[in-house]
């Protein structure tokens, strides 16, 4: 009975020593841009046999394929490097956080009802145009500055001088 205990269990740490090591990359990272501090949330993720790199999962940027090296993953000599915790990614100028699935979907919800509320914005500044005056403009267009949600682009909100 021993030995079947002893060979279960030689068993179990060959086959994790066997696991690949760059399983423990695969997740969800967030990071701030550094030229323009928005945040973004990157992917690393396994398909078939290959790792993928996915810089910007809500903008839905291009996958680039990770080369497997002795050291672990890299993309044109650019390591792809984990903390000890493995809660953090430093690979180029992507240092991120590791989040889960329901980070994303709460980020997801958020940038929709932005959109939202960006358009509807959008659409009140198109209809305020053309009825005040340069002084009224200027402090309409100040008010909603404070209101605009993160990401929000309006069209024609400058002062008039």
């Amino acid at each position: 009975m021993k030995i079947k205990l002893l060979i279960v269990i030689a068993l179990a740490f060959g086959i994790t020593a066997c696991s690949d090591s760059n399983e423990s990359a695969v997740g969800l990272y967030k990071y701030s841009h550094n030229l323009s501090g928005t945040e973004k949330i990157a992917e690393i993720k396994k398909d078939g046999g290959a790792y993928l790199f996915i810089e910007d999962v809500i903008r839905k940027s291009n996958a680039i394929a990770l080369a497997e090296t002795a050291d672990g993953l890299s993309y044109d000599n650019i390591p792809l490097k984990l903390s000890e915790s493995g809660n953090i990614i430093y690979f180029g100028p992507v240092n991120g956080t590791r989040v889960d699935s329901q980070y994303l979907a709460e980020r997801l919800i958020t940038i929709e009802h932005n959109e939202k509320a960006c358009a509807q914005l959008q659409s009140e500044v198109n209809e305020n145009d053309k009825l005040m005056n340069k002084e009224q403009w200027n402090e309409y267009v100040k008010s909603i500055r404070d209101e605009k949600p993160d990401d929000c682009r309006i069209i024609g909100a400058g002062m008039r001088w």
